[in-house]
């Protein structure tokens, strides 16, 4: 076969390769029917013209969080004209501004001028139309903490819940979606007098569900024959060791495209094997590396590198990319997003800070290649 051939061949394992983007939102939602309720009864005031109740969803990465906010958004929108839901990716859209934009999209169909149009004359379009249709708003912070991160988080959380105070007619409420716990302190610090949420936590999955979860994502995305539920359950067994379920997606995706490019008619247990090596379990650790500049990367790469390095020495190598006040920023960045940890040692009559990667250095490099 040539490369012409190869290139329109039909022959394919894949019935919907759709089913393993991250985006891919089932027909059904599995395992999380309580978590789904608890939203619903939070949301429901909004529904009926009044205000829905703020709400923090809390969780660790690929525990469905965002996958139940998309499938209780869709039903809001088949269910009610009365309530404007709007799902913002905090890591995409971490501005004041980006945020309002997405607001404005769902709206009116566009997003507003980049250039030449103030935040304000934005915002002001999108609540004097909710205050003239009588709409409540509800609109969901996906990974908040990058608003943090952005410093924006409390601008943007004030002018989204007392828009009412201007615009007397209209009723906000916001759903922040959160993967790590310790940001609850910061959330409640920064934003208590204004949020005040009630809160939805999403366990991880157990083995038992996460096998069911993928038995139908393979069922789904691949053609009869194609993968055993032998091999799913292995699949299964490797996510649950990571606890995260986008490992799994992956793996069905990836074992494919390995099974593919050998020329089989089904996955083997060696493809899943390569496929977990090669990229599923590097998953959340490049979800984490993606979101960080250049020189946050050679950051880490440095402290992957020289483990247990020392503040003093480390800012001496990235000064070039820093000063004082940003390399302290950078550090706090890494920390945070749980890719460094950090201890206080004595160094003579003072103290220094020694820096440690979380992840396997070895790991932490190999994704760092996809970014060089």
């Amino acid at each position: 076969m040539n490369i012409k051939d190869m290139l329109m061949s039909d022959e394919t394992l894949f019935k919907d390769e759709q089913v393993f983007n991250p985006n891919y939102l089932p027909d059904t939602l599995l395992f999380r029917d309580k978590e789904l309720q608890a939203l619903v009864s939070l949301v429901r005031p909004g529904l009926r013209g009044g205000k829905p109740h703020n709400t923090l969803i809390i969780g660790p990465p690929g525990t469905g969080k965002t996958t139940t906010v998309h499938f209780l958004f869709d039903e809001i929108q088949n269910a009610s004209d009365r309530m404007v839901p709007v799902h913002i990716n905090c890591k995409l859209s971490n501005t004041k501004f980006t945020v309002m934009s997405e607001v404005h999209k769902k709206i009116f169909g566009h997003r507003p001028p980049e250039t030449g149009v103030p935040y304000t004359r934005v915002y002001e379009k999108v609540m004097n139309h909710l205050d003239r249709k009588g709409l409540s708003l509800l609109v969901a912070l996906d990974d908040i903490d990058f608003l943090f991160e952005q410093k924006y988080a409390n601008d943007i959380m004030y002018d989204i819940l007392r828009a009412y105070e201007q615009y007397p007619r209209v009723r906000t409420g916001v759903v922040a979606i959160l993967s790590r716990e310790d940001f609850k302190e910061v959330i409640a610090t920064k934003l208590y007098s204004i949020f005040m949420p009630q809160e939805v936590t999403f366990p991880p999955y157990s083995l038992s569900e996460t096998y069911e979860i993928l038995l139908k994502r393979a069922q789904a995305g691949f053609f009869p024959g194609v993968i055993s539920q032998e091999l799913v359950e292995h699949i299964a067994e490797l996510t649950a060791s990571q606890g995260d379920l986008r490992v799994g997606i992956t793996l069905l995706s990836s074992s494919g495209i390995i099974a593919e490019s050998h020329a089989k008619r089904k996955i083997e247990r060696e493809d899943i094997d390569a496929a977990y090596e090669k990229k599923a379990r590097f998953v959340t650790l490049h979800e984490k590396v993606a979101v960080l500049s250049a020189a946050e990367r050679q950051m880490l790469l440095e402290i992957a590198t020289d483990k247990d390095v020392r503040s003093g020495a480390l800012f001496e190598r990235m000064k070039g990319s820093f000063n004082k006040k940003s390399f302290s920023q950078a550090l706090a960045k890494l920390e945070s997003y749980g890719l460094i940890d950090s201890n206080v040692v004595m160094m003579g009559r003072g103290r220094s800070r020694v820096f440690t990667p979380r992840f396997p250095s070895e790991d932490i490099l190999a994704v760092l290649k996809d970014f060089s």
